[in-house]
């Protein structure tokens, strides 16, 4: 097999560079802006502090952010304090939704 030339390297790169963006893309697509993740960290002490989870936890399994067994896995945990630190643990991979949700179920 022939060494491919100058003139097909460089069409490669683009093609390599789209899959490059398109796999960016989605992982940005999957998990939670970064603003978002930051404002969570920001205040995870007075959040782990003060969540009431019996609403919060139904509200976001309404909204498909966690499943049945993420809430059971989140009541397991020993405390309030305990529960609420395992729910900021779990947000920031359920999605660009997540934040959203979270802040409509703090506010109902």
């Amino acid at each position: 097999m022939a060494a491919p030339s100058a003139g097909s390297q460089s069409a490669l790169q683009p093609k390599e560079q789209m899959a490059a963006d398109r796999g960016r893309r989605m992982l940005r697509g999957c998990g939670m802006h970064p603003d978002h993740q930051e404002a969570l960290k920001k205040n995870r002490v007075v959040l782990a502090k003060e969540l009431l989870l019996s609403e919060l936890l139904e509200h976001l399994l309404e909204r498909d952010i966690i499943t049945l067994e993420m809430r059971e896995h989140i009541q397991a945990k020993t405390g309030s304090f305990g529960q609420n630190v395992e729910l900021l643990n779990l947000l920031p991979k359920r999605g660009p939704q997540a934040f959203d949700a979270f802040c409509e179920a703090l506010h109902a």
